[in-house]
């Protein structure tokens, strides 16, 4: 009986569902850079988690005279400050702007995702993320917020 027992033990450990499976806890922002050195500076502000840094530079960014393109790399910016800096209506507004510029910029999408998944809104946080999936080519951060996400959905 005993063994019967410890062999049972052992079947359910073997078995996928017996084995513990971790999830990220936190989704990935990301950061959009070009070549004009106040974006970069602003990008490079987004990659140390420079919450702060990046909503100020970015917050006085948006209202220059930027080309489209550094303006939606400026806002997508600004919304993974916001989002990292626990600002998630801030975040979901700045990267609309981002969209309005450019409806397939997959930075703002993953980082719009970020936000709503953040602020707990799961399902505006995967509609997100696939967009960004579908308008990148395979970026390593949507990949793992949608791994993300699918993880700690079948959890």
């Amino acid at each position: 009986m005993r063994s019967m027992f410890l062999a049972a033990a052992l079947a359910a450990i073997a078995t996928p569902a017996g084995i513990a499976q971790t999830c990220d806890a936190e989704p990935t922002l990301v950061g959009h850079r070009t070549a004009n050195g106040t974006v970069r500076a602003q990008y490079n502000a987004v990659e140390r988690g420079e919450w702060p840094n990046v909503v100020l530079i970015g917050e006085g960014l948006v209202e220059t005279g930027l080309s489209s393109r550094n303006k939606t790399a400026a806002w997508s910016n600004l919304c993974a400050g916001y989002a990292g800096s626990g600002e998630y209506e801030a975040a979901v507004s700045a990267c609309g702007e981002a969209l309005a510029l450019r409806d397939n910029a997959w930075r703002a999408l993953n980082n719009r995702g970020a936000a709503h998944w953040l602020a707990g809104n799961t399902e505006a946080a995967l509609a997100d993320f696939r967009a960004a999936d579908a308008a990148s080519t395979g970026e390593d951060e949507v990949t793992a917020n949608l791994a993300m996400a699918s993880c700690t959905s079948a959890n």
